[in-house]
């Protein structure tokens, strides 16, 4: 039987397939959280049900689609929370490409990604590496993009959001991965996660004040984790 919601797929943790759930859980839109082990993963690889390779994707009837941008656009669409207005849709757009440039300069703090027998497969870094290059990120990607989304949150005159006068998908975004930063989270603190960095060379932690120079971001990131669906959402899905 084919089902009449999307199936969402991805590894059993928050990741790049977050955004998307948090987007479908705010606008009350059903869906299917169907979570993999790396196993299972492999198996999917093997099989060609990836188009790219990789996760997440989301399954609508006989369709897959791939790219963790494109299937948050289309929650947010059937959310409602894309801009209608085209410069709007394009400014949150443009957020929500930095959110994954974040992702991707932070997940390769912690995989390489070389080619073995004409294929793509990722390697882990070794602990002191990841610590080296978690350091090199906050100390330079990050400020970088943070001071750019505080002015942008900023000079917008028509809400204490980042595009327009109402909440987008660009705000949940934004908050995902400042959430992600809480040196207080599972990312960094639980042992059973592949970010984990155990001692000598860890564990990692990110700076305890890093939203401080940053007070529109922070407001941000209360206003949506106030939000009730997410507030519910993350009561049994805590970061």
């Amino acid at each position: 039987m084919i089902k009449n919601y999307p199936i969402l797929v991805y590894f059993q943790a928050k990741g790049r397939a977050e955004l998307s759930r948090l987007i479908f859980t705010c606008g009350e839109v059903s869906f299917d959280d169907q979570r993999l082990s790396f196993e299972d993963y492999g198996q999917m690889c093997s099989s060609g049900e990836l188009p790219f390779g990789q996760l997440p994707i989301m399954k609508l009837g006989d369709t897959v689609i791939s790219q963790s941008c494109a299937i948050a656009r289309y929650a947010a669409k059937q959310a409602g929370l894309y801009p209608i207005d085209h410069l709007q849709a394009a400014l949150s757009d443009m957020i929500v490409d930095a959110w994954r440039d974040l992702q991707d300069l932070l997940y390769g703090c912690y995989v390489d990604r070389v080619v073995e027998k004409g294929q793509f497969i990722m390697k882990m870094r070794e602990p002191s590496v990841k610590v080296k290059r978690l350091n090199e990120y906050f100390a330079t990607s990050v400020p970088m993009h943070l001071e750019k989304l505080e002015q942008i949150i900023t000079q917008n005159q028509a809400s204490s959001f980042l595009v327009g006068s109402s909440l987008t998908w660009a705000d949940i975004a934004v908050f995902d991965i400042l959430c992600i930063y809480d040196h207080t989270g599972k990312f960094w603190n639980e042992p059973s996660a592949f970010s984990y960095i155990p001692e000598p060379d860890g564990p990692y932690q990110p700076p305890k004040d890093l939203l401080q120079p940053y007070p529109n971001l922070e407001t941000l990131k209360n206003t949506v984790s106030q939000i009730p669906q997410i507030t519910t959402w993350l009561q049994s899905h805590p970061y």
